[in-house]
């Protein structure tokens, strides 16, 4: 399928990403979504920017990141490509979904929906086709609005799947897994509990520790926050101490926020 984007040489590859001129990044973005429309006409509905770019936080080695939304009728319901290369100076990438999918991944929650949908509800919209104009509100407030119990399975999912499991490596003092790799891990699933207990959805992963420690959580989650953010992982007796603490938070916040019961059911063999 040949979508006729702009992309630059594989020799340029190993040179890394170069300094571009936030001005020159958004005339590449003009382009891409000039070359979307020549190539989809009537089946685009809409294209958006996300990521850093979206929100003029982008610095001189950022890269672009799209979504296009297609009408069903294109390349069927279910279709979903990306679309990812590098343009000569950066990296590009265009994540094309039909209608039906993209409203399904706006509407699913796992794990990681604090990060993942920032895409739907930081987006910048950049062109909308006529009679779909209310399709980028739609999207965000599918994001944003996530199904409760859908929620309370992927916070079980976090606590039982994810910290349970790194809580047993910590203890396990000759574990293979470094220490500072798996506080990262234990603090990134944390502020992914966090974030979907107050149904927040973080800026970009660069923010997530900081938007993190703003909001309500277990005891101990803060310092963690901090620690990892900051790279101070090398002292093993602080960081042990650290990630028990926040640990033992968990419980009394998961009553708290009445998570027992989700807990509960993820915890018996067969149940969800």
């Amino acid at each position: 399928m040949d979508y006729a984007l702009p992309q630059g040489e594989l020799d340029t590859l190993f040179a890394g990403p170069q300094s571009v001129a936030s001005e020159q990044r958004r005339d590449l973005v003009a382009l891409i979504l000039e070359r979307l429309r020549q190539r989809f006409g009537e089946r685009l509905l809409a294209v958006a920017l996300y990521g850093s770019t979206a929100r003029d936080s982008d610095g001189p080695y950022s890269d672009l990141e799209l979504w296009a939304v297609l009408d069903d009728a294109a390349f069927g319901a279910d279709f979903d490509e990306s679309l990812e290369w590098v343009h000569g100076r950066g990296k590009a990438e265009v994540n094309l979904m039909s209608r039906s999918a993209v409203e399904a991944f706006a509407r699913d929650v796992e794990e990681t929906w604090p990060i993942s949908h920032g895409q739907f509800v930081h987006a910048r919209a950049l062109w909308i086709a006529p009679d779909h104009g209310a399709l980028f509100e739609t999207l965000r407030s599918l994001a944003a609005h996530p199904d409760d119990a859908a929620v309370e399975r992927a916070m079980a999912e976090i606590v039982v799947g994810e910290l349970y499991e790194l809580v047993g490596k910590l203890r396990n003092r000759y574990a293979r897994k470094p220490l500072a790799l798996l506080a990262g891990d234990f603090a990134v699933h944390l502020a992914c509990l966090v974030g979907l207990a107050e149904r927040h959805v973080y800026a970009s992963a660069g923010t997530m520790f900081d938007e993190a420690a703003d909001l309500p959580g277990p005891d101990g989650a803060v310092e963690l926050y901090r620690l990892v953010a900051r790279g101070e992982l090398g002292d093993e007796a602080v960081l042990v101490a650290a990630l028990e603490r926040a640990w033992a938070g968990v419980e009394a916040w998961a009553r708290e926020v009445a998570l027992v019961d989700a807990l509960q059911r993820r915890c018996v063999a067969g149940e969800r």
